[in-house]
């Protein structure tokens, strides 16, 4: 069975360029506004770390829809 990913490729350059955006606002000092999931929430500098750190999940995610998540096989060249 195969595993149908859970968000397409121009979503997630979506979520990035709004969690980039965000980042941006709170690293100049402004306070951000969430919304997701019914609820709001207020993003400050405090929360830097946690916004890296989607980002770079999302960032996982896009590579494994452009390669896959399976194992990787490079061709190897013998050496001289």
């Amino acid at each position: 069975m195969a595993i149908i990913p859970l968000f397409t490729s121009s979503e997630i350059d979506t979520q990035i360029a709004a969690y980039k955006a965000a980042m941006l606002d709170v690293a100049g000092g402004k306070r951000v506004k969430f919304a997701g999931g019914g609820t709001e929430r207020d993003i400050t500098s405090e929360d830097l770390p946690e916004l890296r750190k989607q980002l770079e999940w999302l960032q996982g995610e896009r590579v494994k829809l452009s390669i896959g998540s399976g194992p990787q096989f490079l061709p190897a060249r013998p050496r001289r």
